[in-house]
């Protein structure tokens, strides 16, 4: 019997993997509290943030609440957290103050844990901020027609800051499912040969190039059979900020609902008709057109 295929790709555009994985633990506070907190969203790393400062300083209000601590001029449980947050925070306004061994001992404690909690925070913080990225836009399809006589696979990709990236490497892999002579199932991964694969520098857009002879993993495949395969083309993109001199990567993915046969992109280096400047225009690198008719 054959067996039967999952419904969903592999990857999404992005090229995030889509398969659930299980045996594994992802990472969290109690198992990788380092990757989490450089990986998790900022509406997560921020909710953390604030329940730990309010948590912590209602932790220390409870112990002088409990304790019976004296603090001056404070009234209840109220006084004794606002006192708690005064001490954690360094702000300190005199109003409220430590007026036994108890609460002296509590904001020597609170002191070093605000101090901690801080350097936390500033480090967390720093480290996502220092982190770049590539803000590079590819195209949602990849073309397929023929050019200069040969069948020809084509995507694009559009720098989208005015910062140029200098030694910029593309790489092309074809993924799929394939069965071996034995019967066995074994996903398999292709290097896919481009007709260039590096940029010095990459400013505008950059259209790339994988031509289907016969040395290609793709020659002679249709939407249809990479779908049966479950394959993708996934794209790797690398280079160096020219002003931030740090490495940029990123990547995406190509499955096979995203190949369209027989047009092509259209042109997005366009002329400003006012002005005579010629622009790079963006927001059409998804577009395609027909292509042209020949004639005898």
């Amino acid at each position: 019997m054959a067996r039967k295929q999952p419904a969903q790709p592999f990857f999404d555009a992005r090229g995030r993997l889509l398969i659930e994985r299980r045996g594994l633990l992802d990472a969290t506070l109690a198992n990788d509290v380092y990757h989490f907190l450089r990986t998790a969203s900022w509406t997560r790393i921020l909710l953390l943030f604030v329940a730990l400062f309010l948590g912590t300083n209602l932790v220390f209000a409870l112990v002088l609440w409990l304790g019976g601590a004296s603090i001056t001029h404070a009234a209840g449980f109220a006084d004794d957290y606002w006192f708690s947050v005064q001490t954690l925070a360094t702000i300190g306004y005199g109003a409220l103050a430590p007026n036994d061994l108890l609460s002296n001992i509590v904001v020597t404690i609170e002191s070093l844990s605000g101090l901690v909690l801080t350097a936390l925070m500033t480090g967390v913080f720093f480290a996502r901020f220092s982190t770049t990225s590539a803000r590079v836009v590819f195209s949602r399809v990849a073309v397929i027609h023929e050019l200069d006589g040969k069948p020809t696979l084509m995507f694009r990709m559009a720098n989208a800051r005015s910062t140029a990236i200098v030694e910029a490497t593309v790489r092309l892999y074809l993924n799929r499912d394939e069965e071996l002579p034995g019967g066995e199932q074994m996903r398999r991964i292709y290097d896919l040969a481009l007709r260039r694969s590096t940029s010095p520098i990459f400013a505008l857009s950059w259209t790339i190039y994988h031509v289907l002879d016969e040395t290609s993993p793709l020659c002679g495949l249709t939407a249809s059979s990479l779908a049966a395969g479950l394959a993708n083309l996934i794209v790797t993109f690398q280079g160096i900020d020219d002003r931030l001199t740090s490495t940029l990567h990123t990547r995406y993915s190509y499955n096979p609902g995203d190949l369209v046969f027989g047009r092509r992109f259209v042109d997005i280096i366009r002329t400003d008709v006012a002005t005579g400047m010629r622009y790079l225009d963006i927001d059409h690198i998804h577009d395609t057109e027909p292509l042209p008719v020949r004639t005898a």
